[in-house]
Parts: C-alpha cells; structure tokens; sequence
C-alpha cells in the first residue's frame, strides 16, 4: 500500500478489522480497541475515533453499515453496563476488569473522557433507536452531573482529578503537577463539543429539557475557555491553573498574614505551546481574529509546530521538547507526530477557511502512514516529526484510520 488512494474504504476497512471484537467477559457487547499492544483494550477516546473513521467510510459503503452500527452501538453499552452509582464511566475496560482506572469507585481519580455524546450522535447518523437512544441521553446525563461534581473548579472549568490516563499523557500542564489542580485544554474542548453533540441527539429525541440544558452548559463553558484561556499577547490558548485562591496564615506578630491580600483571579495561564492551543479551532469557540493569529502566528511555523510530517505536538521552541523520547507508561507527547492532533487541528483549519493548509496537512498525514505501511507493514502509534519514522506501538490502528476523512482535502492543495 504505497498509497492510501484508490480503494482507500477497502483499505481502511481492512484496518479496522483488526480492531473490531467480539464480546469477551466482563465486556458484553462487541467493542473496538486500538489495535497492536492495546490488543483487547476497550479505551473510551480511541473507540470513539476509530467509530468516527468508520461512520465514514460506511456513510459511502452500505455493505460496513451493520457491522459499524454493531460495534459502535456495543461500545456505548459496554460503557452503560458498568456506570457507577454516581454517574461515573470507566476510562479503560478489559475482558477481566471492567474498571482498570477504578473511574467509577473513587472521586479523586479521573473518569472516562467525554466523547460519550459524540458517539451517541455518530451512531444516531447511521440507525436512530430512539428507545436506546433515549436510554443512553439518561445514563449521559448522570454522566455529566457527575462530571460538574467531581471536577468543576471555582472560575468555571473542569479540571483533571490527577495525570492518570488523561489522554495526552505526559501534558506538561498537567503532568506531575497536583491533583484537582489543571484545567486543561483538551479536556474542556472535548466536554464543549461532547456538549453540543449530546444537546442535538436529546433533540432527535424530543428530550428539550436535556438539549436545552447541555447546550447553555456548553456556551458557559466556551465563554470561560475564552475568559481563562486566551492570551491575547501571546496570541495562543494556554491550559490553566486553577490554584489561586485565599490563604491566610496565622503569625505571632501581625495576627493573620495576607488576609487583606486576597488574589482577584481565579487561574493563571500555564505558558507552553502545546498542541492543545489549537483545540479551539476544533470546537469553534476561537474567534476569526484568534484563528489567524493561531495558525500564522505559531501552527505554520516550522521552528515550532509545522513539521515536514505533519503537526508536532508540543513547538519545537519549548526547552522540554525531546520527540525522540522512548517513553511508554505515559507514553511521548512533548513532540512526536499523533494522528490525532493533526486531524483535530485539520478540521479546525477546514472550519476557519484554511483549506490549503488542510489540503497539504492531509496530504503529509497521508503520506507518512502509507510510507510506514509500506517499510513496515503496520502503523505505529507516533512519529518523528523530521524523519518520519514511527516511535512507539507498532501494529497501533486505532484514531490512524481518520485518514479516511482527511484525504478528500488534498484537491486543496494549489
């Protein structure tokens, strides 16, 4: 496969194939996991990308509809089937444990990220079942008051519990820093869009009082992401910390110290240039004066994250950039090439009209996973942004196949 052109569905189908699975133990239902070490694992965010991939492909290809809409639908319900009292969801589910993270047992750990209401709407595309629909907008409310229970900080975003399985592991905005402590990017743009995406399947469902409600959460959430967020100097979108808060101290000679010096913030910006910056193209919450400084000003840049590959996911220029780390358990993003950033960061530019960036994004993420199939027969789960060559995980499938949606773009490219 030289190429991902041609037959690109029969490709990808092929693909992801090696990552559909039948129901198994503790998991009831059939379930997708990432492929390669992963092998049996059902994650929350990377069954949901490999889902979308597929929604794709099968939106073009009648045949995949049913075995699509059997795993998808299986995701969710083997999500459902071990939900905590609390409303909680696993972030990782074997055959023999269905709560690796224990997610659902303990409110000082993290819990499943949300991308339960973007599945729900891409199964909705594909089979609407209002009973399970509805259904599932039941559990997914449960799982959002939970959220804003656990994790809802006092300037009005949610931060991680901890830096256990947060999705880009080793986020220096969040990583080896103290719990209840990050708001980060990538989680408040994955609720606002997840947000969104559960509002418009309550719709479809005639459930207003559910679509109402996550709808004016989610336009909250955007108005504190710009709030908190937007550095208007820098003309980037930082993660935040959420620690400012009163102090008082009890002193031998003044009585109480700092009393009269209470902070008038309630966050401050953590300053890296990390691929979670560009989130807000994703989502839409950057205004169009904000996209442009965004991608002239630090995306397009090769001295930071444009790289000969694709999109480096932390800019070059950051003194802890180490791509090349073999790093697992976290695994390496303060540089490699993910797939996945650079699909989230293509939408964002296709949203803003930056369609020959998109173009020659696509055609660059195109090339690099096509190279690796040719030399080495699998894809890997990162890449060296200069050379190209793949870093971690090999056999890795999993939000890889989102190629499938980018490749279109490519006409783009003058």
């Amino acid at each position: 496969m030289s190429s991902l052109g041609g037959a690109p569905s029969t490709v990808l189908q092929g693909y992801l194939k090696m990552i559909f699975r039948e129901p198994s133990g503790r998991l009831r239902h059939p379930y997708v996991d990432p492929g390669g070490v992963y092998g049996k694992n059902l994650w929350d965010w990377d069954s949901f990308w490999s889902i979308k991939a597929a929604v794709g492909i099968a939106a073009q290809d009648s045949s995949w509809r049913n075995q699509v809409v059997r795993h998808a639908t299986g995701v969710l319900e083997n999500f459902f089937d071990h939900q905590g009292a609390d409303g909680s969801l696993p972030i990782l589910m074997t055959p023999e444990d269905a709560d690796w993270f224990d997610s659902t047992t303990s409110e000082t750990n993290n819990m499943g990220k949300p991308v339960f209401g973007q599945l729900m709407l891409e199964v909705s595309r594909l089979q609407e079942n209002p009973a399970v629909l509805s259904r599932w907008c039941e559990k997914l409310a449960a799982y959002y008051h939970c959220f804003a229970s656990r994790y809802l900080a006092d300037c009005g975003l949610y931060v991680w519990a901890n830096d256990i399985a947060i999705g880009s592991d080793d986020d220096p905005s969040t990583w080896g820093r103290p719990p209840f402590s990050s708001a980060n990017l990538l989680l408040n743009n994955l609720l606002y869009a997840d947000l969104i995406a559960a509002a418009e399947v309550a719709s479809k469902m005639a459930l207003g009082h559910l679509a109402k409600r996550w709808t004016a959460e989610a336009e909250r959430l955007a108005g504190r992401i710009q709030h908190c967020c937007w550095d208007s100097r820098d003309g980037f979108f930082y993660s935040v910390d959420v620690q400012s808060r009163p102090r008082t101290r009890p002193h031998r000679h003044f009585g109480t110290l700092n009393e009269n010096l209470i902070p008038s913030w309630s966050c401050l910006p953590l300053k890296i240039l990390y691929w979670t910056g560009f989130m807000p193209l994703w989502t839409g919450i950057a205004t169009p004066e904000q996209a442009r400084r965004l991608v002239e000003e630090h995306l397009l840049r090769t001295d930071q994250f444009w790289a000969p590959h694709g999109v480096r996911t932390m800019s070059a220029e950051e003194t802890i950039y180490d791509p090349a780390s073999g790093r697992g358990n976290p695994s390496n993003w303060i540089g490699p090439i993910w797939i996945l950033p650079s699909y989230l960061i293509w939408e964002g530019l296709r949203r803003y009209g930056f369609l020959r960036e998109a173009g020659e994004l696509a055609q660059r993420t195109r090339k690099l996973l096509a190279d690796d199939h040719t030399e080495n027969g699998c894809w890997h789960e990162n890449y060296h942004p200069e050379t190209g060559r793949g870093l971690a995980a090999p056999g890795f499938v999993s939000w890889n196949t989102l190629i499938f949606l980018m490749q279109e773009s490519e006409k783009w490219v003058s």
